[in-house]
């Protein structure tokens, strides 16, 4: 296939309205009912059709799109090639890329600043989250700031205290960043453990977002400490898979996003990402024998409803920046 193939505005419209259900079951996928309105694609890392919108979205990897990115991402082909795929040109009969949790390669931390000021000013005072927690995961070497970058690096441990999980986010409001370290493995959850023995859970999606809800606990006045909290990195359960065979755990609370306003890339409406996936595992691990209940922010995630919540506080108290802060351990 060659990557000069001149493609007019026809064919590509013409492939991009490609039966996205009949195509990916022509090609070896199988299909199973995975909601009112989507067929789950077994064994594939949380792979699903939207018949209604001839979409996919894929949780393990958060990719999703039409036909012609479909293509794109499990043939791994250009954008020409994929197009030229589904109008059946002919081209090599590529295998579909398989989907792996586990990556291959030795997972290398970031290196650490010096002090931990930046990260200190951006999670307590720009996220909300409570310094006591904050400085309790640093201490536990959960949570650092990387040198030079001065990114916030959340950090998930195997059994053996080694590194396996790696996610840093920038500190920036107004540059958002948001990146996993090569040869992180997302099974291994970012955990906050309890101060005792607990067998409840709180599932997250984000390391904030599990630091956003021990913050709530503890200004409703409860102890944050109390239970297991742990993040999903994504919106696959693989990490709660690994996380319940090494815990005994009799209670899942799912405090996923509530993506109510999400979209689509080309501005068209999107499924309530979060809550579905909420509702799908516990549905899946009450039929496993555990407790199952959804906890929903209000807002879009837990983090969002904590900083509504502090917002009044911070605005009657002079403003605080980074350069204010110093944070070493």
């Amino acid at each position: 296939m060659k990557n000069n193939l001149f493609l007019d505005k026809n064919q590509i419209i013409q492939a991009s309205i490609t039966n996205l259900v009949q195509f990916a079951k022509s090609h070896g996928y199988t299909l199973k009912n995975g909601g009112r309105r989507a067929l789950h694609a077994k064994h594939s890392g949380g792979l699903y059709f939207f018949k209604d919108s001839n979409k996919y979205y894929h949780f393990s990897t958060d990719t999703h799109g039409g036909p012609i990115d479909f293509v794109m991402q499990f043939w791994n082909m250009s954008f020409k090639e994929a197009v030229a795929f589904l109008l059946g040109s002919e081209i090599p009969r590529f295998t579909p890329l398989p989907y792996s949790p586990q990556t291959a390669g030795q997972l290398i931390l970031p290196d650490k600043a010096s002090n931990y000021r930046r990260v200190a000013w951006y999670l307590v005072h720009v996220r909300g989250i409570d310094p006591e927690i904050m400085s309790h995961l640093m201490h536990e070497k959960k949570l650092f700031q990387q040198s030079k970058t001065g990114n916030c690096v959340f950090v998930g441990y195997d059994q053996d205290g080694v590194p396996k999980y790696c996610s840093m986010r920038g500190c920036n409001p107004n540059r958002p960043f948001k990146q996993d370290r090569e040869y992180s493995n997302k099974s291994y959850p970012f955990h906050i453990s309890p101060r005792h023995i607990s067998q409840r859970v709180y599932v997250c999606e984000s390391p904030i977002d599990a630091m956003s809800h021990a913050t709530l606990t503890k200004l409703n006045g409860l102890d944050w400490r109390a239970d297991h909290r742990i993040s999903l990195g994504c919106l696959s359960d693989h990490a709660l898979e690994r996380f319940l065979s090494q815990h005994t755990i009799n209670e899942i609370i799912f405090c996923l996003d509530n993506d109510y306003n999400a979209t689509y890339r080309d501005g068209s409406p999107a499924p309530n990402w979060g809550q579905e996936a909420a509702f799908k595992f516990a549905h899946k691990y009450d039929e496993l024998g555990y407790r199952t209940s959804i906890q929903t922010p209000h807002n879009k995630d837990f983090n969002v409803d904590l900083v509504s919540m502090r917002q009044p506080i911070t605005e009657e108290k002079s403003p605080i920046h980074e350069e204010d802060c110093d944070y070493e351990l």
